[in-house]
Formats: C-alpha cells, structure tokens, sequence
C-alpha cells in the first residue's frame, strides 16, 4: 500500500513537472530553444523551490500565535479607544475565526480569494451592508497591526472589491446659531455648558468625560485620539455658572447620559416650534465646521479644528454647505 501511495504521488509530480514545461515553453520565449530534457530539469526545480516557499510560510506562520495576538489587538484597542470600537473588533474577528473553522483553514491561512468568499458569505446571510462593512473595517484593521508585526503576513483584505455598496447618505440637519442659542437657553445649566462646549469647541459628546481645562486650552482623548483646542471664553463661564470644576466638569456624566439629556430637549423645543429638527449631539460638532469653514474658508483649518487625520473626513462634515474652490 505504502509503495502504491509513493508511486502515485512520483506519477502526480511527473504529471505537474510535464505541465509546468509546457507553461515554460509558452510563457517564457527565451527557453523556446531548449530541449524537453532541460526544460523538465528546470522545471523540477522551479517546483522545489515553490515547496521551499510554501515550507517556509507554513514554519513561520507556525510560529504566529494567533489567538495571542488577536488579544493582544484587541486589548490594546480597550485601552486607546472606546469600548464600543473594541466591541465591534472583536465581533468582527469571532465572525472570521468561526468561518475559518468551518472552512478547515486557521484565519493565518487567509488569501485575498479566501477574504473574499467570507465576504460575500457575510452578505449572502443577509446581514446590512452597513454591519458587513463595519465587520471589514474590524478585520482589515486587525490585517494591517498584524503586518507590522509579521513582515511574512500581508492583510487579505486590502483592496478587496467585495464590500457591499454603501447607501447614499442622507444630509444631516445642522442646526443654526439661532436654534443652538434656543438650546442652550432652554438647557438646563450643566447641559448648557456641554452644549456650549460641543458648538463652540468641536467636541465630540465622547469626549467631555475625559476632559479636563489647564488655563486656556481643554486636552481630552476621543476615540482613541488625543485632542485638544482653545477653550471657549463662554464655555469657561457655563461651566462655572453651572459650578462644575474646571479640572474635570463632566467627569461625572457619560456620554450616554448628555446624548440623552440632549435628545430630549431637542424633542421638547421641536413640538414647541422653537426648533425645525430633532438634532443629534453631533449635529453641534457638525455646526461648528460648518461655521469655521464659512468664516475661514479653510478646510485644512477646519480639519485641524476637528482632530481629522484625512481632510475627506472633513469634507463630510461639511456636506450641508457648498464647498467654493
């Protein structure tokens, strides 16, 4: 039995060896003038060193510990970005790790093709585009840490062609200086200095529990970024007014707590007629590029303002204007 397994795996690399002599002759013209002998010669050798390759990559994934170093990914994430990012991360990877199970690979087997056919399993599951991109997004970026760890790693999901259409975007309603004055005066008074802060000062709402004030500037961390801006005269005022320590004045509110406090006003002076929307927190982020922008015009300024790394990012925030090259 064991002879006729050898003999059969000899007669498969003879079979090979005679297709990649053919391949030779055709693909490359310099060898057109050689023998079948010396071709077949250089063919075995090109199919040892195609095993030398593959034994190589299989040695140094082998020494990958991938479940390791998924953790290792994703604790770092808790600790420089929001839970939330964190959570999304490590979904995004279960997902992977359970389709890879099912494919018999290990996910350090991914290829470029593999990635691919996850994700249009993704999408033939009926899944939102949106929560499959997001699925992506927490891969690819998983790929690309990787990458820098292992220079024999490459993230498969690079430039991938797979990724489900996004949907047009709606225009977001931003409200004008005259509704964020009506909001902040019928805030109530710690309300009003978040308010004042997130119109004024570009915050993010994520962004106001961490901050703290040193003389005229406010550094905070949002989303894993560390920003900091010149602190609104009236901001300082509200957030004295309100008798908020200047060290931390929202170090004991969550983001989820003032996002709400805020959906709530805008529902009241929306039924009073005070307002012509139902604003979101980070409609106040996107009325202050909007009002920078108008006064500077400057998006590189505007940009800066808002802690983006790619002026594209800004360009969305400004959406609800026409941009004048």
């Amino acid at each position: 039995m064991t002879a006729q397994l050898v003999d059969r795996a000899k007669a498969e690399r003879e079979l090979r060896a005679r297709s990649v002599v053919g391949k030779l002759a055709h693909e490359v013209p310099e060898l057109a003038d050689l023998d079948e002998a010396t071709l077949e010669k250089i063919a075995r050798l090109a199919l040892v060193d195609e095993v030398k390759a593959k034994l190589k990559k299989a040695v140094d994934l082998e020494r990958v510990d991938y479940k390791a170093e998924r953790n290792r990914f994703v604790s770092t994430t808790s600790r420089t970005g929001s839970p939330r990012t964190r959570k999304l991360y490590a979904k995004a990877l279960s997902r992977l790790d359970a389709w890879c199970t099912k494919q018999g690979i290990s996910p350090l087997e991914l290829t470029p093709a593999r990635a691919d056919d996850w994700i249009n399993a993704e999408k033939a599951e009926g899944r939102a585009s949106a929560t499959v991109n997001l699925d992506i997004s927490g891969c690819s970026a998983f790929w690309t840490w990787m990458e820098r760890r292992h220079s024999e790693l490459r993230n498969p999901f690079r430039g991938t062609r797979e990724r489900p259409a996004k949907k047009a975007a709606h225009k977001l309603a931003v409200p004008s200086d005259s509704e964020i004055r009506e909001l902040e005066a019928a805030a109530a008074p710690w309300l009003k200095a978040a308010i004042v802060l997130m119109g004024q000062g570009g915050l993010r709402v994520g962004g106001l529990p961490g901050l703290s004030i040193n003389g005229a500037r406010w550094p905070t961390v949002t989303k894993g970024k560390e920003q900091s801006g010149t602190m609104p005269q009236e901001a300082r005022e509200a957030i004295l007014k309100a008798e908020l320590p200047l060290r931390s004045p929202f170090g004991e509110f969550s983001a989820q707590k003032i996002a709400k406090a805020f959906a709530y006003l805008t529902r009241k002076l929306l039924a009073e007629g005070r307002i012509k929307a139902r604003y979101s927190v980070h409609a106040l982020r996107h009325a202050f590029a909007v009002r920078l922008y108008q006064n500077t015009r400057d998006i590189y300024l505007v940009s800066k303002a808002l802690g983006h790394a790619n002026v594209s990012v800004t360009e969305i925030y400004l959406r609800s204007i026409v941009l004048e090259t």
